[in-house]
């Protein structure tokens, strides 16, 4: 998996606070949209993991630039704005024994957020760690030009949560998602890869807050144009949606809580070898209900040792 996940909790959560002023509920503003899974993420050679037997580093840094927040509608609540900058290291390692032909990949990860926060009248801001992630056991398998990969993620939040801050680095609650992704290339020019996730989330202790399961799909397409191979061209994005309502004490939020999102924009890769790399990409979020409405400005690297 090879641009695999930055773990971006900071997507809605940050705007804690808006419905303080907004909604009259501080419940429904911190907690609609949350989630840990990095929609967005996996856009290039997303099933691909090292090689068996090694190790490697992946680095993640994300800047989200999010000058609107949009209610189930679609509609901009005014005044409402928020910045985040987070960053990620990551370790994965391939195991030596197979099973059935399939590779086996474990890894872990740890993130750093800072969050900043603007509401009319007032603004605040966060900084601190956000969670660990735990990846036991991830498969993948090659068939030709596609490779398949497969496995669970287990979230675990760290540092501190206050539900009446309008800015928090963390969600509060522990979550487990199961992905898949498949990579298609037929050449070694081009490289088209699509991962569909699932986060399933625990209650949030301290609002009682029941957020629904959350789907994503993300999309990435590159091409090399040039004979040495080392720039590689495209597009990528991803689509996400809420499976069921939301809900306080057993009770439905009004309007559901789902968040909705659509977003698309450029990527740049540049190889310095087949496995070692550097991508930068633009996401527009075009499509926001029940979340924040911006720009996320990604910087990723691999390196295998």
């Amino acid at each position: 998996m090879w641009l695999s996940t930055l773990f971006v909790c900071v997507r809605i959560a940050l705007v804690a606070g808006a419905g303080l002023l907004l909604l009259n509920s501080p419940v429904r503003a911190a907690e609609g949209g949350l989630s840990n899974f990095p929609y967005g993420a996996q856009t290039t050679y997303a099933a691909f993991v090292p090689a068996p037997g090694t190790t490697a580093f992946y680095g993640y840094s994300l800047f989200i630039d999010a000058g609107s927040v949009r209610d189930g509608e679609g509609d901009e609540l005014p005044g409402v704005s928020v910045e985040v900058l987070a960053f990620a290291p990551r370790l994965l390692h391939t195991w030596n024994s197979t099973f059935y032909g399939w590779k086996l990949t474990s890894g872990a990860l740890t993130e750093i957020i800072y969050a900043g926060v603007k509401v009319p009248g007032s603004h605040d801001e966060d900084l601190g760690p956000t969670l660990i992630g735990l990846e036991p056991l991830y498969m993948s398998r090659t068939f030709g030009a596609w490779t398949f990969f497969h496995g669970p993620l287990i979230y675990i939040p760290l540092g501190s949560y206050d539900p009446g801050k309008l800015a928090n680095s963390n969600v509060n609650y522990k979550a487990i998602t199961y992905q898949g992704s498949v990579t298609w290339t037929p050449s070694s020019r081009l490289d088209v890869s699509l991962n569909g996730a699932v986060e399933f989330k625990d209650e949030n202790r301290k609002t009682d807050y029941q957020a629904g399961p959350q789907a994503s799909i993300t999309f990435g397409v590159g091409y090399k144009p040039f004979t040495d191979l080392h720039w590689d061209l495209g597009f990528s994005g991803y689509y996400t949606d809420g499976l069921t309502d939301d809900e306080v004490d057993g009770v439905t939020v009004p309007g559901g809580g789902r968040t909705r999102k659509f977003a698309i924009g450029p990527k740049l890769v540049y190889w310095f070898n087949p496995a070692t790399a550097i991508v930068a990409q633009w996401h527009r979020e075009v499509v926001s209900e029940n979340g924040t409405k911006g720009d996320l400005f990604w910087l990723e690297c691999a390196i295998p040792f």
